[in-house]
């Protein structure tokens, strides 16, 4: 048995001290029905907020981007991260969907492009790991997702219970698993051979030496993990690239599955992560301002040096 993840509902959730938990849920929940353009609006109004009063976060933001677009003018930067903490923004007003919406709704919010990739491959019964980055509708995409096929992803629990409890049952509501992260790799490869589709995020900085190595990513050298190579050699998985973006003038998120990375793995743990960091920079430039600029991405430095943050 690999060792699912899955708080339960608590009594004590219901006192005094989870109420604004619960208030900002019951908001959420109303905010869904709102049409799209006034939930944008509230939207932009979240991001100046954000902009003005949360200066640390901005910092990492813009630290980020200057790294990762040295080519493009502070003004150009400044609508980027302008705009990142308005996606972000319209994220979180969406969550309401992630936790409560049914099938219909979520169906018109949410719709899958390039599905026939993970498709053939799965009905050819091969093993499948999706190879995506965080994005501020990286939930959406992965929801939508998983009603459709078994799933299994890793969690870093959350430290409000009654939030991480809303969370993983918004992940887990259809037909998805969770495994908490340092469990170990071992059930996350039984889980892939039972043919339950693993979704890989490696672009957070893994704040370790282990089983990582420098390469490049928008230019900049940047610790990456080494461990999608070995992973889809113990599998036998194919390598499936998506990501999820939110279309503002169709109010609704769209997940882009591309075609399965031919000749990989190669045997080569360094090359593979090197082409692992290109697909997910090209992946990335298609909407650079949806991507989550607020890591810290560089923090860990080769030879030891200072972090930019």
């Amino acid at each position: 048995m690999e060792e699912t993840y899955k708080p339960k509902f608590e009594w004590r959730f219901l006192g005094p001290g989870f109420w604004p938990v619960w208030i900002t849920v019951g908001l959420l929940w109303i905010l869904t029905f709102t049409p799209g353009v006034v939930r944008q609006r509230i939207a932009k109004w979240l991001a100046r907020w954000v902009l003005s009063h949360h200066r640390k976060r901005r910092h990492i933001v813009d630290t980020n981007l200057a790294m990762c677009f040295p080519d493009k003018s502070d003004k150009a930067r400044h609508i980027m991260a302008r705009r990142f903490f308005e996606y972000g923004a319209m994220a979180l007003l969406d969550y309401g969907l992630l936790w409560f919406a049914g099938a219909r709704r979520l169906n018109r919010r949410i719709v899958l492009q390039g599905i026939e990739h993970i498709e053939t491959p799965y009905l050819s019964d091969r093993r499948i790991i999706l190879l995506s980055c965080h994005t501020p509708g990286l939930e959406f995409g992965a929801l939508a997702i998983t009603r459709r096929y078994p799933t299994v992803g890793l969690i870093k629990p959350a430290r409000n219970p009654l939030f991480e409890w809303l969370v993983s049952r918004g992940r887990t509501r259809f037909n998805s698993r969770l495994i908490e992260r340092g469990a170990g790799l071992r059930h996350v490869v039984r889980a892939i051979r039972k043919k339950n589709l693993f979704y890989y995020l490696p672009d957070e900085d893994p704040r370790q030496k282990q089983q990582t190595t420098f390469l490049p990513f928008f230019g900049t050298q940047t610790a990456a993990l080494t461990t999608l190579g070995r992973l889809a050699n113990m599998t036998h998985a194919v390598i499936v690239p998506c990501i999820t973006h939110f279309n503002r003038n169709k109010d609704r998120y769209e997940v882009k599955c591309y075609p399965a990375l031919e000749h990989f793995p190669t045997g080569d743990d360094i090359a593979d992560a090197r082409t692992m960091n290109l697909v997910l920079e090209q992946m990335i430039r298609d909407a650079p301002e949806q991507y989550m600029w607020s890591f810290r991405l560089f923090q860990t430095r080769p030879e030891n040096a200072k972090a930019p943050y």
